[in-house]
């Protein structure tokens, strides 16, 4: 009875959130390329889920974010975005190796699977355009990565751009 309070809990709170929030959808292209989902509540506040592949694997990203407008008095819409999150999913690599048996050497070509896990960070600008229901953004996320290819990891030049639609603005 505990647990079935606690879903319903969960479900009417996120219930809650979807009918305030600004919902948006669309492509990211970047070193982490995929679809992205955006929910911004009115306190610009928001959640950024990216589902994407990178190093012939796949990756599920979760960034929360903050936004701060920029120039109000100039420009509407024009925001500073701030995250930090978290992404999951696995990695393949080759790793070639050589064995010597009897004098002779023997080449081979391995393909591996490797599930990783790291942390991520957003900076960037994100534009909401009044006239039309699309949402560019520009932005810089850095992240590190456990397990994969190697045991701790980090790619400092993950840039990029998304272009999302969106739905209740």
């Amino acid at each position: 009875m505990r647990k079935l309070l606690i879903v319903l809990l969960i479900l009417y709170g996120t219930a809650g959130i979807a009918q305030e929030a600004k919902t948006s959808m669309g492509l990211r292209m970047g070193s982490v390329s995929g679809f992205t989902l955006k929910f911004i509540d009115d306190d610009f506040k928001a959640l950024e889920i990216i589902v994407g592949g990178q190093h012939d694997g796949f990756r599920f990203v979760g960034i929360v974010q903050k936004y701060t407008p920029v120039a109000v008095h100039r420009i509407a819409n024009f925001f500073f975005v701030s995250g930090i999150g978290a992404h999951t999913g696995y990695s393949q690599f080759h790793k070639n190796e050589v064995k010597f048996v009897n004098g002779i050497e023997y080449y081979s070509n391995q393909q591996y699977t490797s599930p990783i896990f790291g942390g991520d960070m957003m900076l960037g600008f994100e534009y909401h355009f009044e006239s039309l229901p699309i949402d560019i953004s520009l932005d810089y996320k850095p992240y590190f990565e456990l397990f994969g290819q190697k045991t701790f990891k980090t790619d400092f030049w993950d840039i990029g751009f998304s272009l999302r639609y969106a739905f209740n603005r």
